[in-house]
C-alpha cells in the first residue's frame, strides 16, 4: 500500500469527475470523444483572428453559465469562474454527493489557474476603457479578475466553508491541487475536497500574446489535425479553454456513504528545472526526478505502471524531454508501456489540462480502454515510445502515472491506482 497504509482515514480516493472541455461537457461526453479521437479543435468564432497567424483553438461551445448558477449572477461572473463552478457541480453530481448532507467546515476546494480573468474579463475591461474611459468600467470586475475568484465562486455556489486555496502553477495546477487536497484529507482537516483548475484565456489578448511568443502551431487547416504530439511534423501547441474537477474523499468517508470510487491517490511530487522561464530542459532529468519521487511517496514500483497519461502538447522540446524522462524511469520497459496524450484532441488549456488527464486516467482504469494520441502520422526518431497512435486500445489498467509540465520548468507527477 501507499503512504496511507491500511488506515481508511488516511487513504484518499477519487469519487467524482467533472469536465468542461471543447470536445465534451460532462464526463461521459468528454470520455466518448477522447476514446473515439474526436477533436474539439476548430476555427475560432468568438473573436476576430485576422491579426494572429494562428486562427484555431479549442472553444467550449454550447456552454451556458446559467445552467450552473443563478442567471443574474452568471451574467456577471467571469468565464473562467463559471467554468470552475460547472466542473465542480458536475463532479459533485458524478460522486452522488449531497452537498446538503455535508459538514461545510469539513468540505473544501482547491482550484488552479494560469491567467485567471485575463481572458474574457480582461478583453471586456480593455474594450470598455478604450471606448468610454474609466467611467465605462464595471466596479465589480476586479473581484472577478482575481485568480481566487474561481475557488471563491465554487465555495459560494456549493456552500463550502472548509479548507481552500488557489494554485497558480500553470499547467501543473490541476494535479498540484489534487496533491494539496490529498494532504488536507490525510491530515484530518477535511473529509471531502474538490480539486480542479480552470482557464478562459482563449481570447484576442491571450492569442496575440502567444502568437508573439511563437509557441502556437502554424497548422491551421484542417484544424482538427493541428495538434500532433510526438509527431515529427509538430510545430506548436493549440490553445483551448475549459475546466476540470475531481471529488476527493478519505476512503472511510467514501465507503461509509457507498460512493463510487474511481481510484486511489498514491503519490504526488513536483520538481523544477531552474533552467528557463519558457523553454524546457531537453534532457528531461527533472521530470524523471518528479516521476521517481511520486512513485517513492506512493510506495509504487516503476514496473507496476500500466499507462502513462502524458502532458504531450505538440511542443518539440517538451515532447522529447517527456519521452526521455519516461525512459529514464521505466528503463527498457518504457517501450512496452502505453503512453498517450489526450491533448491531441482537446488542445492545450494550460491549468485544466491535468484535470482532463485525470478524468481520462480514471476512466481508463474503470473501462480498460486507453485513449489514443491522434494525428500521429510521421514518427519522430527522438520520440520512439508507444504513444497509442490514432486508435484507442483495450488493456488492463491498474496504475497510472499522470504528468504535467508548466512554464518556468515546473513538473508535476501524480500516481493513481485502482482502489482495493
Amino acid at each position: 500500500m501507499g503512504p496511507s497504509l491500511l488506515n481508511p482515514r488516511r487513504r484518499v480516493v477519487m469519487t467524482g469527475l467533472g469536465v468542461v472541455a471543447p470536445n465534451g461537457i460532462g464526463k461521459d461526453e468528454f470520455w466518448n470523444a477522447v476514446v473515439e479521437g474526436r477533436s474539439g479543435i476548430d476555427w475560432i468564432t468568438s473573436f476576430d483572428t485576422s491579426d494572429t497567424y494562428c486562427k484555431i483553438g479549442g472553444e467550449v461551445r454550447d456552454f451556458d453559465a446559467a445552467d450552473y448558477m443563478p442567471a443574474k449572477k452568471a451574467h456577471r461572473t467571469g468565464r473562467f469562474s463559471a467554468f470552475a463552478v460547472a466542473a465542480a457541480r458536475l463532479a459533485v453530481a458524478d460522486a452522488n454527493l449531497d452537498s446538503n448532507g455535508l459538514d461545510p467546515y469539513k468540505s473544501g476546494a482547491v482550484f488552479g489557474t494560469t491567467l485567471a480573468g485575463l481572458g474574457n474579463i480582461g478583453d471586456e475591461m480593455y474594450h470598455h476603457f478604450e471606448n468610454h474611459g474609466a467611467r465605462g468600467l464595471d466596479p465589480l470586475a476586479p473581484s472577478q479578475l482575481s485568480a481566487h475568484a474561481a475557488t471563491s465562486n465554487v465555495f459560494i455556489e456549493l456552500g463550502l466553508k472548509g479548507p481552500n486555496t488557489t494554485t497558480g502553477v500553470g499547467c501543473v495546477a490541476s494535479i498540484d491541487a489534487v496533491g494539496t487536497c490529498a494532504n488536507m484529507l490525510r491530515s484530518g482537516q477535511a473529509n471531502v475536497m474538490i480539486a480542479g483548475a480552470t482557464e478562459a484565456c482563449l481570447s484576442i489578448v491571450g492569442m496575440s500574446l502567444l502568437c508573439e511568443q511563437k509557441v502556437l502551431t502554424h497548422h491551421n487547416d484542417p484544424p482538427e489535425e493541428a495538434c500532433r504530439p510526438y509527431d515529427n511534423t509538430r510545430d506548436g501547441l493549440v490553445l483551448s479553454e475549459g475546466a476540470g474537477a475531481v471529488v476527493l474523499e478519505t476512503a472511510e468517508h467514501a465507503m461509509a456513504r457507498g460512493a463510487p470510487i474511481y481510484c486511489e491517490v498514491m503519490g504526488y511530487a513536483a520538481t523544477t528545472e531552474a533552467y528557463h522561464l519558457l523553454l524546457a530542459d531537453p534532457g528531461g532529468d527533472e521530470l524523471a526526478y518528479a516521476f521517481k519521487r511520486a512513485l517513492l511517496e506512493g510506495k509504487v514500483a516503476a514496473d507496476e505502471v500500466d499507462y502513462v497519461c502524458a502532458h504531450g502538447i505538440s511542443n518539440r522540446q517538451y515532447d522529447v524531454a517527456e519521452t526521455k524522462a519516461v525512459k529514464a524511469v521505466l528503463g527498457k520497459r518504457a517501450y512496452s508501456v502505453p503512453m498517450s496524450s489526450i491533448k491531441s484532441s482537446t488542445g492545450q488549456p494550460f491549468a485544466p489540462g491535468g484535470a482532463w488527464q485525470l478524468a481520462a486516467a480514471c476512466m481508463s482504469i474503470q473501462t480498460g480502454i486507453i485513449p489514443p494520441t491522434i494525428n500521429y502520422r510521421v514518427p519522430d526518431p527522438d520520440c520512439d515510445l508507444d504513444y497509442v497512435p490514432n486508435y484507442a486500445r483495450r488493456a488492463r489498467v491498474d496504475t497510472v502515472m499522470v504528468n504535467s509540465h508548466s512554464v518556468g520548468g515546473t513538473h508535476g507527477c501524480l500516481i493513481i491506482r485502482r482502489f482495493e
